[in-house]
């Protein structure tokens, strides 16, 4: 069995990214078989310079579970493939004009290109899984599903509820899981399946990766929202995104209407903060427990540390 299994997450991490990174350029051709060098360069560019952890688990979930690297490398290709495309999608909507220090797609490549490359993305990767399996064209099947069904009714000001439920203390965990959730629960899955597990220990991981994701969003909410903005009043685009949490967090303080204005939001931060580490916790514990739902194995240390320290990564940059 490889030393690799006996240190750190952190060193698991660089080394399973390192690698892949390495496989991903050896295979990107292949991956693209359809468009020429020009266009290649442009899917490299929009690959690099990511944290990989949704790659990482997919190899993570593989290892533990007995698989070959060689399965798991085109699955968490897929992943992050869908990944950075829903980047651009991001990018584009929101009008953000760079992505991991470099300019955003949409900005060097134009906004109707950047919706046709990220488009190729998810169709591609798509394809790629179905032609592995078709347990694996349904799991990223229904991962871009998801996804793109929450991207479609996330609110984009805070009085925009039309689609979701009239319940706005449910919409921020709604939110998580579809933004965040649901890719690292696919790429946990999809590291099972490389590794030929039964459909029960696939939901284990699925539910491993799934909390870990939502543990992660909420990080990355807490540090943007609340950590970095105490000193500052809120932009409405940052009402927009902070309201969700409020309604969730502090339903008891928040506002009976659906505005919320940023003096209101400012009180509200010490409690909003003690309550986002709690839920952060509770969904570490969480996919904890689905964790010890499966097999012991040579990465049980790994799969036991490695959803407190992705949480820790999110304040790296690059999601």
């Amino acid at each position: 069995m490889t030393p690799l299994f006996d240190t750190s997450f952190e060193d698991y991490w660089r080394a399973t990214r390192e690698r892949l990174d390495d496989e991903f350029e050896r295979t990107r051709r292949r991956f693209f078989d359809r468009l020429p060098a020009s266009h290649l360069a442009t899917i490299r560019a929009v690959l690099a310079g990511g944290k990989r952890l949704r790659g990482c688990l997919v190899c993570l979930l593989n290892d533990s579970l007995g698989g070959t690297r060689a399965a798991a490398v085109p699955r968490a290709m897929a992943v992050e493939c869908v990944h950075a495309a829903s980047l651009i999608h991001d990018d584009l909507i929101d009008g953000d004009t760079s992505r991991r220090n470099r300019p955003a797609t949409w900005t060097t490549e134009g906004q109707r290109r950047a919706v046709l490359l990220a488009d190729l993305m998810f169709a591609t990767a798509l394809q790629r899984m179905v032609e592995l399996s078709p347990d694996d064209g349904l799991t990223l099947a229904e991962a871009i599903a998801t996804m793109a069904t929450g991207a479609y009714q996330e609110p984009l000001v805070p009085t925009d509820l039309r689609g979701f439920s009239q319940d706005k203390a449910r919409l921020y965990p709604e939110l998580i899981y579809l933004k965040t959730g649901v890719l690292f629960g696919t790429a946990s899955r999809m590291g099972a399946l490389a590794a030929g597990v039964s459909a029960p220990l696939a939901a284990h991981a699925f539910e491993y990766g799934a909390r870990t994701g939502e543990a992660y969003q909420i990080a990355d909410d807490l540090q943007d929202l609340v950590e970095r903005a105490a000193d500052q009043t809120p932009t409405p685009a940052q009402l927009s995104l902070l309201a969700p949490a409020v309604w969730h967090f502090c339903a008891d303080l928040a506002p009976e209407s659906s505005s919320l204005t940023p003096d209101h939001a400012a009180r509200l931060r010490p409690q909003l903060r003690s309550a986002m580490l709690a839920a952060i916790e509770v969904r570490l514990q969480q996919a904890m427990a689905a964790a010890n739902q499966l097999p012991s194995g040579p990465c049980d240390v790994l799969l036991a540390t490695a959803p407190r320290h992705i949480v820790r990564a999110m304040s790296l940059g690059a999601p």
